[in-house]
Parts: structure tokens; C-alpha cells; sequence
């Protein structure tokens, strides 16, 4: 048990180092070979609040769903200690997957507060990698640790954004 909260703790450091350390100065850095702006963060107030605005609402989604892992599916967000249960509430009632949309928001928001297009594209990444990784990993080792209560969430929950013209059941 010891190794497993071991993971568990080294899996948010990573998480949180590679989204608030290594991708600002990643993309920070990589700007320095194409885009000549030598501030840290951004000349506009307006982009940086609404930066700020998107880390907050993608912190705040991403901190909810390590909550709910850990609570109601007593596991992590590492892949070596998945949830045991199949988390149906909270954000995962508009979306199969609000961990992933809270960490792009975070990396979108960056790269307002930032400044940076390679923080952009840094977070377009992210969002492709995740987008694949659901389709051909996650969803399938899903659907066979689940089975059909899994299939049923499928139907019903879209894999990121809720879309604005579907009631979606409680």
C-alpha cells in the first residue's frame, strides 16, 4: 500500500509541475527561436484575466475531478491506479472527460496570461494527444473494465464538451 500513495503523490507533482512549470517555460522558451516579445506575460490586462479566468475554471475542474477519483472511484488519474469505480457524477455527468478539458483550459489560459502562440500550440497538442488517447485507449479499457454500464454512459455523456442543446440526466 506504501508504493501505491508513493505513485499516487508523485502523479499530482508531475501533473502539476508539467502544467505550471515545464509548458510555460517550454512554450516561453521555444518563442524565443520565432516571436520577438520580451515580456514574460502578456501587455493586455484584458488577456491576462482572461487567462487567469481560464486556469481558475481549469484548476477548479481539474482539482474536482482528482476529488471525485479519489472519493467515489478510490483511485488516481494514473493510468497504474485507475478508479475502481465508474465516476458518473459531478462534471463527468456533461462530460466523459473533465479532467482533460480542465487541464487545456489551464494551458489555453497560460498562453493568454503568457503571451505565447508556442504555448497555443503547445495546448492544441495536449488536446489532440488526449483526444486520441481517449478514442483508442481509454475508452476501450473502459468499456472492458465496465462492460455496459459503461456502453449506456457512452450514449448519453459526449467525451469533452456538453453540448448547449442536450439535457443530460441526473
Amino acid at each position: 500500500m506504501k508504493r501505491d500513495k508513493i505513485i499516487e503523490i508523485v502523479t499530482y507533482i508531475v501533473v502539476g509541475l508539467a502544467i505550471w512549470v515545464i509548458s510555460p517555460l517550454l512554450g516561453k522558451w521555444l518563442d524565443t527561436f520565432y516571436f520577438n516579445y520580451t515580456q514574460i506575460f502578456a501587455a493586455s490586462v484584458t488577456a491576462i484575466l482572461a487567462g487567469l479566468l481560464l486556469i481558475l475554471m481549469g484548476c477548479m475542474l481539474t482539482g474536482w475531478t482528482f476529488f471525485l477519483f479519489k472519493v467515489k472511484g478510490r483511485g488516481t488519474p494514473n493510468p497504474t491506479l485507475p478508479p475502481k469505480t465508474l465516476i458518473v457524477t459531478g462534471p463527468y455527468q456533461y462530460s466523459r472527460n473533465p479532467m482533460a478539458v480542465g487541464g487545456f483550459l489551464t494551458l489555453l489560459g497560460e498562453a493568454f496570461v503568457y503571451y505565447s502562440p508556442s504555448l497555443l500550440v503547445i495546448a492544441l497538442s495536449f488536446a489532440l494527444i488526449v483526444y486520441l488517447n481517449a478514442m483508442y485507449v481509454e475508452e476501450p479499457e473502459l468499456r472492458r473494465r465496465f462492460g455496459t454500464p459503461y456502453d449506456e454512459y457512452l450514449r448519453q455523456v459526449p467525451r469533452f464538451f456538453p453540448s448547449p442543446f442536450k439535457l443530460y440526466k441526473k
